[in-house]
């Protein structure tokens, strides 16, 4: 493989080892947990944002 080349790829197995893997961020409990409150923020941003914005039909 080019010494170019190579660079490239020791960047990307360099960020691949670095970045956590999800199971060692998560466990089954707390991803549902996760999830329930980014689902329930969610729509409170939806909600909140629905007053202020309008959408008006070009005519």
């Amino acid at each position: 493989m080019p010494k170019k080349n190579r660079g490239h790829l020791e960047i990307i197995e360099r960020f691949y080892y670095d970045i956590p893997a999800f199971t060692d961020i998560f466990t089954e409990e707390s991803f549902y947990a996760f999830a329930f409150c980014f689902v329930c923020g969610t729509i409170i941003v939806a909600f909140i944002l629905s007053r202020f914005i309008t959408i008006k039909p070009l005519d």
